[in-house]
């Protein structure tokens, strides 16, 4: 049995499976309603911009996931 614990809110998840109770991005692990309120928070900034590349793309999610884990919400 393995025990993961999401990097933005701290919970731990019971035997995890990737990219359905938890998603790796980089070097963090996010439940799933974290990952939710990331994806939301990001919607809007992505539909702005333009042109879109995935460099960008990461770049920008990764800072909206430090951002969050460093004050422990989304």
């Amino acid at each position: 049995m393995k025990t993961l614990y999401c990097d933005i809110c701290g919970q731990a998840l019971e035997d995890p499976i990737p990219n359905r109770t938890y998603f790796p991005v980089r070097e963090y692990d996010l439940c799933e309603p974290c990952k939710d309120a990331i994806d939301v928070r990001l919607k809007p900034i992505v539909r702005g911009h333009f042109p879109y590349s995935p460099e960008w793309y990461e770049t920008e999610l990764v800072g909206l996931i430090e951002k969050a884990a460093a004050s422990g919400r989304v």
